[in-house]
């Protein structure tokens, strides 16, 4: 469908105040595996369009802005669909805000890998090519998938503002057997996403999953009481969620968030005070992005400067809703590093060091939460016992008022800082 006939379609409609046109056209090339073998292999192309059309209007004597987003394929009848649409917006009574505008200033993001753009079935072959250079010894794959998607998302609204993003997207997911007979397996399953291939590094992610998926054999459940936890690896891609979800505009305007501008994270601070940034310009971070999903800017911020909130996130909406600045959605979670190194964490036992859950997702609201283990470690006395099952769980606000991160950074899908957190008291669930 041509966009700029939808857009002329668009600004005929009588009454109509602001509208946005989003297209995003994706190509997927996907290779299955079974025991190294190709399953299958195939290559899906969609193209998804959506207008989002906004309409002012007064309601019991307030001026309001209705919206209605209509998503639109080839065949359908636009005409109707859109005025359907218009029509549905004066349903919809929310505050007034506006749209980005043309002539605002973005920083320059690279997200596009040129050669795997060019040569995708070549890189399906170089990934698999990857997986079978680790060194599984007693272990062997089950499945896998590889997935290698070409993205072009294109931006336009009423105010006169155009955007376009080209991206690639890189993920491979596989599935670890270990096993001393029939009836005794261990399984692990291991996810790594890249915007670029020199960011997979399968090899070490590999051979790590390995020692996972034999150790999972052993593995016993921890021993329950309260204990220090020391989180890394696939647990830090969630840990920080509370706190992001809790900085943000929605957060403020709908009365949950229990931070205040200017004021402490955490009363009462025993531990190191937790630094956070939204960081949209992080080199092959998923979520790095020159603008967000309006078109609005996206540039570095500092949400949280030791234990102190500085800066609410903040789309064009929730903004004007606000009336603070627009920042933008949180991006990829930046965090402070601590003094300690990670070993140091590591040494005062005894002490949990937990790696992967089942699911760890804290309520953004009341900030519980409770993770079912699914790799860990119980280090006492110069042991380091493996373990799996039971759960941690404690309240976010408890477990940051005696927290400790590790000097040494690391980078993960959406994460860049301390390699491990320690927390000095939570619950363990388990014999």
């Amino acid at each position: 469908m041509d966009l700029r006939h939808l857009q002329s379609l668009i600004e005929d409609l009588p009454g109509i105040s602001a509208w946005e046109i989003r297209h995003l056209r994706k190509k997927s090339y996907q290779r299955y595996l079974v025991f190294d073998q190709i399953e299958s292999q195939r290559m899906v192309e969609t193209e998804k369009l959506v207008a989002v059309l906004y309409k002012e209007h007064e309601f019991q004597g307030q001026k309001c802005l209705g919206e209605s987003t209509v998503s639109l394929s080839e065949g359908d009848p636009v005409g109707e669909k859109l005025a359907l649409g218009l029509e549905m917006a004066t349903l919809v009574t929310n505050p007034l805000f506006n749209l980005p505008e043309k002539g605002l200033s973005y920083d320059r993001v690279q997200l596009l890998d040129s050669e795997v753009r060019e040569l995708p079935y070549s890189y399906l072959d170089r990934i698999q090519e990857d997986l079978g250079e680790i060194p599984l010894e007693k272990v062997k794959r089950s499945s896998t998938e590889i997935f290698i998607e070409d993205q072009v998302f294109y931006l336009i609204n009423s105010n006169g503002l155009e955007q376009v993003e080209e991206a690639t997207d890189l993920l491979v997911e596989f599935v670890l057997l270990a096993g001393k007979a029939p009836s005794l397996e261990g399984e692990t399953q291991g996810m790594k996403q890249a915007r670029f291939y020199k960011d997979l590094r399968l090899k070490e992610m590999g051979e790590k999953y390995a020692r996972y998926a034999g150790e999972s054999l052993e593995a016993r459940l921890p021993r329950g009481g309260s204990f220090p936890v020391v989180f890394s690896e696939e647990a830090l891609d969630t840990l920080f969620n509370y706190y992001c979800l809790q900085s943000s505009g929605p957060a403020r305007f709908q009365n949950w968030s229990h931070l205040k501008i200017n004021l402490p994270v955490i009363p009462d601070l025993r531990g190191e005070a937790l630094s956070l940034y939204s960081n949209p310009g992080l080199p092959g971070g998923i979520k790095t992005r020159a603008f967000d999903d309006l078109g609005l800017p996206l540039h570095r911020v500092q949400v949280i400067e030791e234990n102190v909130f500085r800066q609410r996130m903040n789309s064009k909406r929730y903004a004007d809703y606000l009336l603070e600045e627009a920042t933008g959605d949180f991006s990829n979670r930046e965090v402070g590093n601590g003094t300690r190194s990670f070993p140091d964490l590591l040494a005062e036992g005894p002490c949990y060091h937990l790696l992967r859950f089942s699911t760890f997702e804290p309520n953004p609201i009341t900030g519980a939460f409770s993770g079912e283990i699914r790799t860990g470690y119980f280090l006492t006395k110069g042991q380091k016992i493996p373990i799996k099952g039971g759960s941690v769980s404690g309240s976010m606000q408890e477990a940051f008022r005696e927290a400790f991160f590790s000097r040494e950074k690391i980078q993960r899908e959406a994460y860049l800082g301390p390699e491990g957190v320690r927390i000095e008291k939570l619950d363990i669930a388990g014999t």
